[in-house]
């Protein structure tokens, strides 16, 4: 009864919470019994934001409690600790809400670079490993007036809702997200979440260790680049600053960038085919 009581208190905090940045939104569950309940059950927190955050906490509880969709299978029946489990999941990945905070809808793209898209990455951007397949969140303000969800949950909406996406009008539009590993950086197993505006101007950048931590010195260096890049431009990022962290991130978080970007370009073309007959 008391762990019940804690739950629903630390709910009713949670409905009037707006904390947005990274660091600050508020856990719904025990993280210490989440990361126990997964070690029970042969598992650990799995480092992967594209995943995690496809879909909204109840769908996830949902999935948890089913031991489905990529989930460990507890030994346990009590809705609560799914949602522990939860809680400690989004205490090693970047919580998509961060990354859209004034965002009310999320469009879940999934995207595959065209014969155009690899021959820029490879031409203009220089990269050479190309990773033809991204999921691309694109960002929507339809109803909040530029206050996002707080500590709510986005509408989620994907290719198979035609009548829900039919309202995602390009001037509803406050940005986009997209998670993928830091090729190159280090061990190559680091993650990165990027969010940009509509201009596609780094908004936010995540760095994450294959063990879900964020380290403070490789995030403000990430920092650095918040406003770099430019629609269209292939150029590398120079964020600028000196040091060990900045030095072995720019050129990795560079290529990261122009790889999202152009995932996004894909969603675009898929956004103005979609919407031609308008």
């Amino acid at each position: 009864m008391t762990r019940l009581c804690s739950h629903l208190a630390l709910l009713a905090v949670l409905s009037l919470s707006t904390a947005t940045l990274a660091g600050e939104r508020p856990l719904i569950g025990d993280v210490n019994n989440g990361e126990r309940l997964l070690k029970a059950a042969s598992s650990s927190a799995k480092v992967d934001g594209a995943w995690l955050n496809r879909l909204p906490d109840a769908a996830l509880v949902k999935l948890i409690e089913q031991g489905k969709g990529g989930m460990p299978e507890l030994d346990s029946e009590n809705v609560l600790d799914a949602w522990d489990v939860l809680a400690a999941l989004r205490a090693k990945n970047t919580d998509l809400r961060d990354l859209g905070p004034t965002a009310s809808h999320v469009y879940l793209a999934e995207t595959t670079l065209d014969d155009n898209a690899k021959a820029r990455l490879k031409d203009q951007a220089k990269l050479g490993r190309i990773t033809e397949q991204r999921r691309v969140f694109a960002f929507f303000d339809l109803d909040s007036g530029g206050k996002g969800v707080g500590a709510g949950d986005f509408a989620y909406v994907t290719s198979k809702d035609n009548k829900k996406r039919d309202v995602l009008k390009r001037d509803k539009k406050v940005g986009y997200a997209v998670f993928l590993p830091l090729a190159g950086f280090r061990d190559g197993q680091h993650e990165v979440a990027i969010a940009f505006d509509k201009d596609m101007k780094i908004t936010a950048a995540v760095v994450r260790t294959p063990a879900g931590d964020a380290p403070a010195d490789l995030n403000q260096a990430a920092q650095r680049f918040v406003g770099k890049g430019a629609r269209g431009k292939y150029d590398a990022l120079k964020a600028g600053g000196a040091g060990k962290a900045i030095s072995e991130l720019t050129a990795p978080l560079s290529d990261a960038y122009l790889a999202a970007a152009e995932a996004v370009y894909m969603f675009e073309v898929d956004e103005r085919d979609y919407f031609a007959f308008d």
